[in-house]
């Protein structure tokens, strides 16, 4: 690898050479015969190196070629002798790389390349077209960021419920939204049989953007670390997922932001019987009539309640892991387990605790994931910077030079719907946990 980085740095000299003398040579005038013979000595240096490298190169991918696993004869079990089974590659630390990678080049991406090349790591880049990239952006190839995706999911409330995960090649998708059901009937010879068949709405998904910028100390760029390389990955699914579910759960819905569960029977027959209030002075039978209700809204549309999913704050989560009743047993002893009434409950943040009039508020949503839609477009998008400027978590404006850091940011594109708007209920007016 030495000697191949060696070669390339030996033939640009050459090639600056050839420009420069090329250069001195006047407009309209040719060139003199030292400085033909000097060009030409020049032009037979690159092609012995051209060649030298040429077939160092093939070298390379030869070796990397007969150090790969043989495959397995045809009906053959075992393993062949010599080889042990390849331990499973950690997910999203080739993003990792990517990122420290581009960063430590300034954000040029074929500079990028050859730092790879030169640090053992050639294969980094090898499936990415670099002018792809866009403006002042690096489009992260399709199987690096299916990969962060993939890890995305699980640490997001909304989608680590398991919803319907659907493509947008164009960044927009119509599809039918089921109103009612099927018109089946019993009768004689010679009746008419009932019209049959489902009555259907439209959702409409469009690719909303969603960007953020990730502050990266350059200490930790500079170190060519599989631990540096987590903590981008982390950090990048971490906050990603936090704003995706702020906006998944209660986003208001704008020509550039999903329109959350909380909002989604605004104006819809089911704004009546599916946004609940949680009954005044509550006590143990009044909690279990409220959360039986939110079943019920979804039971009474014919959807099973039974594999729908609670979604609540940690304070909610609290009270009814502690709510006791007149013996002091607990009443619902499986939220200590992420369950309640047999389903899984998701905890988190992005349901404030201070809502409604006087500011302690919060709710609960019930969600059966089999008729939620999200749709996927692009991939993961990313660029770096070392001058731009951000603000921190408490607003203040920070300059990633002065602070020596490099500011990634990432943007990926999707959008939230209900295929059927009875798969959701929502409770609110919750102060449970509180002495309101």
């Amino acid at each position: 690898m030495d000697k191949i980085l060696e070669l390339r740095t030996r033939r640009a000299g050459i090639i600056d050479q050839m420009d420069a003398l090329l250069a001195s040579v006047p407009d309209g005038d040719d060139m003199t015969a030292e400085q033909v013979t000097a060009f030409d000595a020049l032009k037979a240096q690159d092609d012995k190196a051209a060649t030298e490298l040429t077939r160092l190169e093939d070298l390379e991918r030869r070796r990397a070629a007969a150090a790969r696993t043989p495959e397995p004869l045809p009906g053959s079990t075992a393993p062949v002798a010599g080889t042990t089974p390849a331990k499973p590659a950690e997910k999203g630390l080739t993003f990792g790389r990517m990122v420290r990678t581009i960063a430590a080049a300034g954000g040029n991406h074929y500079v990028a390349q050859q730092m790879a090349e030169a640090n053992g790591d050639s294969g980094l880049f090898a499936n990415q077209n670099m002018s792809t990239g866009t403006a002042g952006g690096f489009l992260v190839p399709e199987d690096v960021s299916t990969e962060v995706i993939e890890l995305l999911r699980p640490v997001s409330v909304v989608t680590a419920m398991g919803p319907r995960i659907v493509p947008m090649p164009n960044g927009n998708m119509t599809t039918n939204r089921r109103v009612s059901g099927a018109n089946f009937g019993y009768g004689g010879e010679q009746e008419d049989a009932p019209a049959t068949g489902y009555e259907y709405g439209q959702v409409k998904l469009s690719a909303k953007k969603l960007s953020g910028i990730i502050p990266v100390s350059n200490d930790l760029l500079r170190s060519s670390s599989t631990a540096v390389d987590r903590m981008i990955r982390d950090d990048a699914v971490e906050d990603a997922a936090q704003i995706q579910d702020r906006h998944f759960l209660r986003g208001a819905g704008t020509e550039y932001k999903p329109k959350g569960f909380r909002y989604q029977h605004l104006g819809t027959p089911f704004e009546a019987t599916h946004i609940l209030t949680m009954t005044a002075s509550p006590d143990v039978q009044k909690v279990d009539n409220d959360l039986g209700a939110m079943e019920l809204a979804l039971g009474n549309n014919n959807i099973v309640y039974t594999g729908a999913h609670w979604i609540m704050s940690p304070r909610s989560a609290m009270f009814l892991t502690n709510l006791r009743d007149g013996n002091g047993n607990k009443v619902y002893p499986e939220m200590g387990e992420n369950m309640l009434r047999k389903k899984p409950v998701h905890i988190t943040t992005e349901i404030p605790d201070n809502l409604g009039g006087g500011g302690i508020a919060s709710e609960i949503m019930l969600v059966h994931p089999a008729h939620v839609m999200v749709g996927e477009h692009m991939g993961i998008e990313i660029a770096m910077s070392t001058e731009a400027a951000y603000k921190d978590a408490s607003g203040t404006m920070q300059a990633a030079f002065s602070r020596d850091e490099t500011l990634m940011r990432m943007i990926m594109q999707h959008d939230i719907g209900l295929r059927h708007l009875a798969a959701l209920s929502i409770m609110t007016g919750v102060t449970w946990g509180t002495a309101g």
